[in-house]
């Protein structure tokens, strides 16, 4: 359960705490990294200490030494800065498609930890549509074929803001691909709307395929966002492995994720450092 804690308080930051009240062994304290990388945004790292399941703050460290590298290449030393309440380490130049990074990290007291992974290529995705007071929404994208390839799909009303056209945080959409309309997708066809949907080029590997969601609700929005992104292995599997928790509207003490199942590719640490790649696809409502 300890891991639990850690990984979900860290990368989902609008999410509150989940507790548990069951009593797990603890092994000491170690630190905890969390990184998704995206190409063309500057790398955050957020570094903490772990702590005991019956301990409900993280305590940052701000003083922890982070050594950042691209390709093999150590970049200059992130900056510590205060965001949203938070502290992250933060890098001065922004991440790279294709590139390679790792992460160390040293902090007193707490043994020496890293992680490393690659960005992957944006995802191709156009041709959006969908009509006010139905419940359907479409879009195609174009697959690449020369790799095995993961994916998280989002979508979004959107709102006017500073001149430009945002995701609307205060109104999730659950959906589902429409199980009539998707007939080249059997494996992730659910009876279940939800709010993302994680999945693999399993069925679509190199196809043009056009994507038919069904919203819970009848759209209701002037705009909307399309968001496709493209996850590497590590990222794939710490999605997976944190989707029920995630997703969970439940009471805060209903524990439904077991904690040991939690990715983590953070070498004598907690964590996750992973590589996404979002690409996001404004449309107007017709």
């Amino acid at each position: 359960m300890q891991k639990l804690l850690i990984f979900l308080t860290i990368i989902i930051l609008s999410s509150c705490v989940k507790e548990s009240r069951i009593e797990i062994p603890y092994t000491g304290n170690k630190i905890v990294v969390n990184s998704l990388i995206q190409p063309d945004s500057l790398i955050y790292i957020r570094v903490t200490s772990s702590k005991k399941v019956t301990d409900y703050t993280f305590d940052p460290l701000d003083s922890a030494t982070v050594v950042l590298q691209e390709n093999g290449i150590t970049l200059p030393a992130p900056t510590y800065r205060v965001i949203n309440g938070y502290g992250y380490f933060v890098s001065r130049s922004v991440a790279k498609t294709g590139s390679h990074y790792s992460i160390r990290v040293a902090n007193n007291g707490l043994g020496s930890v890293s992680a490393a992974d690659s960005t992957p290529v944006r995802p191709k995705v156009s041709e959006a549509y969908a009509q006010r007071g139905l419940n359907r929404v479409r879009f195609t994208m174009q697959e690449d074929g020369s790799t095995v390839n993961y994916y998280r799909l989002r979508i979004f009303n959107a709102v006017a803001a500073g001149g430009n056209w945002v995701i609307d945080r205060t109104d999730t959409i659950h959906f589902r691909l429409d199980p009539a309309l998707n007939n080249d997708l059997p494996d992730i066809i659910t009876n279940d709307y939800k709010s993302e949907s994680i999945l693999t080029d399993a069925n679509f590997n190199g196809k043009t395929i056009q994507f038919v969601l069904q919203t819970e609700k009848g759209v209701s929005s002037s705009h909307m966002i399309i968001e496709l992104s493209a996850l590497t292995p590590a990222s794939w599997k710490y999605m997976q492995s944190t989707s029920t928790q995630r997703l969970s509207d439940s009471d805060s003490q209903n524990i439904s994720l077991d904690p040991e199942n939690a990715y983590s590719n953070v070498e004598n640490g907690y964590g996750i450092v992973a590589g996404v790649n979002a690409a996001r696809l404004l449309f107007t409502v017709e």
